[in-house]
Parts: structure tokens; sequence; C-alpha cells
């Protein structure tokens, strides 16, 4: 790898600790020889950097089992005693999870609530309790931060919720509070961000540089990468996919606005349109599908009705950013596999079809957790960008 020209010695060296380091966060146990040809760096420079890993402990060598000629290469693990903690606060969830460098999810917790609005202290108190919990019953020695995943607008700057309309928060300093109650390095991200993350590292979307990840429950979210990067937008409140106008004659949203795609698509939609009561969540929607396909005709019609508005939501983000592949989580993912056939038809429908022949389209690889597996991703990253400034274990 050639030394990029204007970057001083201490930037590169940084820049190779960071690039072992996510190779192994993300790969697994790599060995030596592996990271020599994958870097293009040489063997002494690669035993120096992942000895300076070593004495941060943030990896492990250990010495393969000789089954071959010539001198085995140190194998170079990522050590679990390094942890975060992942939060994902959903709109009938707070689901908190312990995950291990690497990637391993360690131990998790999750505690119900009612769907509505939730004072942010309430929220606040209840995400510590759990994340002090799973780090009291930890065997692992060093907590490196907590990422958070919510429903809702994050300002990229300082974490502040700007809208979470599910919630029922609305400029809510919700990262200050639960760092300053838990005395902890705090990330927070919009679910759907975190979810395309999550699935380009782990999932469904592993190889692709271009993705939508589209995931549907009350409301919809929609997280992007273009060119293998993250679209954000100036100041980070892209992917507001939910309110996408598809139906000129309404109804009226949330938003104020008329005919946006979450009104057409969700869990509560396709409850109404079956004769069910809202808020049953996915198992509610499971049921809906389950009938349908046992004869009953108003759950068919339901189901149908909600594939075609699918089709119409997802065929406007393939035309408009021409994806490599769309992942589709929550209640779309349900519907799309229920409904295949009627969620094709309707991309179809006036796409453009250069577009859409190009296009994969994919339940989420990681299902439900894909924001909760990207909350870690979001906690891990400022070590992983900065290996040196690991703080020490306690």
């Amino acid at each position: 790898m050639p030394t990029p020209i204007g970057v001083g010695t201490e930037e590169l060296r940084r820049a190779n600790l960071r690039a072992i380091l996510q190779t192994v966060h993300t790969h697994g146990p790599t060995t030596r020889a592996v990271l020599t040809k994958q870097l293009g760096l040489n063997r002494s420079t690669i035993g120096a950097l992942t000895g300076e890993l070593q004495s941060l402990g943030l990896v492990t060598e250990q010495t393969p089992v000789v089954g071959g000629r010539g001198r085995p290469s140190n194998l170079v693990v990522p050590s679990t005693d390094n942890v975060v903690v992942a939060v994902d606060v959903g709109v009938d969830r707070i689901a908190v999870a312990e995950v291990g460098l690497g990637g391993e999810v360690l131990a998790r917790r999750t505690r119900g609530h009612q769907r509505g609005k939730h004072d942010v202290a309430h929220v606040v108190d209840s995400v510590a309790q759990m994340v002090e919990d799973i780090l009291t019953s930890s065997a692992h020695s060093r907590c490196l931060g907590v990422g958070v995943a919510v429903p809702g607008a994050v300002r990229a700057d300082d974490g502040l919720v700007r809208f979470a309309p599910n919630l029922g928060w609305v400029d809510e300093p919700f990262t200050e509070l639960l760092a300053k109650r838990l005395s902890l390095p705090v990330s927070t991200g919009n679910d759907a961000n975190l979810g395309v993350l999550a699935e380009h590292i782990r999932g469904a979307a592993v190889g692709f540089s271009e993705v939508a990840y589209l995931s549907s429950s009350v409301g919809i979210g929609g997280g992007f990468l273009v060119g293998g990067r993250p679209l954000t937008g100036a100041s980070g409140y892209a992917g507001e996919v939910g309110h996408m106008q598809v139906d000129t004659e309404g109804p009226v949203c949330r938003c104020g606005a008329v005919g946006c795609w979450e009104m057409k698509v969700g869990e509560n939609v396709l409850l109404q349109h079956a004769g069910r009561l809202s808020g049953g969540g996915p198992p509610a929607v499971a049921e809906v599908i389950a009938s349908a396909r046992a004869g009953d005709a108003r759950a068919a019609a339901a189901v149908e009705e909600v594939a075609e508005w699918c089709g119409v939501g997802i065929r406007a983000i393939v035309n408009l950013f021409n994806p490599d592949v769309v992942v589709l989580g929550g209640c779309l993912a349900q519907v799309w596999r229920a409904a295949e056939q009627q969620v094709d038809e309707a991309m179809h429908r006036s796409a453009l079809v250069y577009q859409r022949a190009d296009t994969v389209i994919r339940s989420a690889g990681l299902g439900d957790d894909s924001p909760l597996i990207g909350a870690a991703e979001l906690a891990f990253e400022p070590v992983i960008d900065h290996p040196q400034t690991v703080p020490q274990a306690g």
C-alpha cells in the first residue's frame, strides 16, 4: 500500500492500526500473513503494529496448529474483553446487548413498553438500568462505550434527537442525558441509518456499495450507502422516506402532508385493512398473513393492498438511488416475503427497466436486530478509528 502524499508518519501508523483492527473486528481472527497481503505492508511492520494493538489490550495473538509446510503465521484475534453496549429504543420495546470486539453478541436484555409518547427522562432511566444490569453481570473487563438506535431524526454533531414522532420527542437531549447518567461515551443514531450499517458489515448487504435499507413498523425508516459511505445529509437527517408522497389523494399524515408512504404501508395500516386492532406488532402482522394464506378474504385483500404500496415506494427508491441491493426489514420484509409477486409487479409498473433489472431485493439478514447491531458498530467506531486513545482496562 503506497504511502499517501502529505500524510505524516504518525497519521500513517494510526491508519495502519485502524486497518488491522477493522479487519479482525469485521472478519474475525486473521493471520499475520493475510494482513500482510491485504494491507501491502511487510511482515516486520505488521508484527510491530499487532504488537502495539496487543499492548493496548485490543487483540491477542495465537499460534495455529502446524498442519503444513513452513512456519505457521500467528493468528491475530480481537479481544472480547473489550465490549460495547448496544441499545435499540423501539416503539414497543427497548433491547440492550453486550457486544464484544469482533461483533459477537455476548448477552442481551429486552424490556417491553406500550406504544405512544414517552417522557425522555423515563426512557433514559430505563435504558440506564438495563445497561448497568448487563455490565454488572458481565465477565468482560472494559466497556468502550454505548451506542443507541432511535426511531427518529438525530443531529449528527451532538446526538440531539430532533424529532421522534413515535416516541413523542422533539429536540430532546437524550444522548447527553444518558452519557451523564452512565458516565460512559454515548453515541446515538437513527435506527435505519444504523440498520444499513449493520447489514453492510454483517448482513444481507455484505459486498455491496450501493445499498438501500428500508424498514417499517409504525413508520418507515430508510438508510442508504452511496459508494459504500453513509448518506446522512448536511445535519444527519437524510432518509426520511416514510414521508415521501406516493398518493396525492391522501390520507393526511401525522407530519401534516398528504399521501405519505407510511400512511399506505406499515403494521397498523395492514391490521386496520384486515379488520384487526392496531398495535399488535410483528406477531399481529404474521397472523394476518397466515389468515390470508388460510383463505381469509379480508386479510388477503389487506396484504395485497399493502403489497401494492410497498412496490410503489420501493420503485421510487430504486429510480432515485439505483442501488445494488434493497434490504427490507420489519413489516416491509414480512409483506414482501408473503406477496413477492404483487410487490414485484408494482415495482415494474412505470419503473426504469435498466435500474430494476440490476437491483437485488432481500430481507434483512440480521432480522429485527439490524439497528441493534448497527448501534454496536457505532459505539466501536471511535476505538477502531483511534486505537491509541482506548482507555486502560479498569
